[in-house]
Parts: C-alpha cells; structure tokens; sequence
C-alpha cells in the first residue's frame, strides 16, 4: 500500500461529452492497482438533492430560476462533502471527482449568476482541490459523443449555444491549481496524459518508504496566481 501524507482531492471537469466519467474510471482503477487507497465520486450525487438536479436535467429547467438550480447544487454537494469527501480526505485517500464546484461556477454563471460568489459560496462548504483537471472539448464534440458513443439524447444542459457559453467560462479559470488537458484526443492519449499530470500533484505526498520507483516522467506545471482570465 502507498500511503499519503494527507488527503488529497483532485476533481475532473468539463461540458458534457468530454469524457470526465470515463477518464475518472481509469484513474481510479489505475491508481488502486499502484496500491493507492482512492475513493471516486460523482457529482450530481444519488442524493434527494442530485435526483432532483437529474429531474431538471429530464424534463427542462424552465421550472426553477437559475439561483434556485444553484442552490439544488450547493445543498448536494453539502451532502457529498459531509457523507463521503471529508471522511475520505482525513483517512488520507486520494479522492477523484467527477465534476465539483468549478462546473457550477461554469454552469450557472453561463447563466448569469457571478462567479466569484458562486465560488465564494462553494468554498465556504466544500474543500478546496490540490487539482483541478479541465478536459477540453468543443461543444460539438462532446454532444457528437453523447449521440454516438452513449447513444442517448441531449438533456436539457447539452444544448451547443449554452455549452459553448460554459465552455468558455471553464477556459477563463486561471486558478493555481488548475490544469487544462487537450480532451479532443483519443482516449488513451488523453488518459496518458491525465496520469501523469496527476502522479506529478501526488508524488511530493507519498509517504517515505511505500513508494519505490519513480512510475512516470514528471515535467514543469505552469501555473497562474489569478483565479480567472480577462
């Protein structure tokens, strides 16, 4: 088993269609068979308050304004971080998220709802990542996969003008710790390329003695200081 250091939380974002689901999988299986103690989770939850977001996602969001719809999303991850994030982050696992609070930043302020206070009002509940990892597709793209690969129809938040929009909001994040990854790829190259991304962020918190062999090449991470661009 590898231990860490401390818990580490690293969330995977994206529009619809650019893979986060699966991408997340493979990391999570990955890294369990590293001997790595990780625990997955996915956002909207299962939760009274993720069936209802679902609910909306179902049958249109012309029933709640977009504050409302805020509000469903924060009370779920209230939910998420109380029952399953905190408790794994201070048994020290490395916790994977598919989708966080940066996509309600997204979301909802392609809406427009501000940003800042949806960030403000996030990061009053929830953790703060160590990593955030922004898979990038064009809204086309990502709604070409959910039509080809997952054969379902577009809900109500997979409409291309709108995804576009939350496209947009997602590349203007210039946090710290926010690294962007090409998700037009195929999906092994893209799952390379997300590994080692991530074994850079874990490395420095491997507890001396249960690691022993350096697994991937790390490389210089540029990061900026401001949370987003102009």
């Amino acid at each position: 088993m590898k231990k860490l250091t401390k818990g580490l939380l690293v969330a995977v974002e994206g529009i619809d269609g650019a893979g986060k689901t699966t991408q997340v999988q493979r990391l999570s299986d990955h890294f369990k068979r590293q001997g790595f103690d990780v625990a997955a989770f996915k956002e909207p939850t299962d939760g009274q308050f993720g069936q209802q977001i679902r609910m909306l996602a179902k049958f249109g969001r012309h029933t709640v304004t977009p504050s409302e719809e805020f509000e469903l999303f924060l009370k779920d991850r209230i939910e998420d971080c109380n029952a399953n994030i905190v408790p794994a982050l201070e048994t020290k696992k490395l916790v994977l998220m598919d989708r966080y609070y940066f996509s309600n930043v997204a979301y909802q302020g392609a809406l427009g709802l501000d940003k800042n206070s949806i960030l403000t009002r996030n990061e009053e509940v929830a953790p703060i990542p160590d990593l955030v990892i922004f898979l990038d597709v064009a809204a086309r793209l990502g709604l070409s996969r959910i039509k080809n690969f997952r054969k379902e129809d577009h809900n109500h938040f997979e409409q291309e003008d709108y995804l576009n929009k939350v496209r947009k909001m997602f590349r203007q994040m210039d946090f710290p710790y926010f690294q962007r990854v090409d998700g037009s790829r195929d999906e092994d190259t893209v799952f390379t390329n997300l590994r080692n991304v991530l074994q850079d962020v874990i490395s420095p918190f491997i507890l001396p003695g249960s690691y022993q062999e350096d697994l991937f090449d790390s490389g210089l991470r540029s990061y900026s200081s401001f949370k987003f661009k102009n």
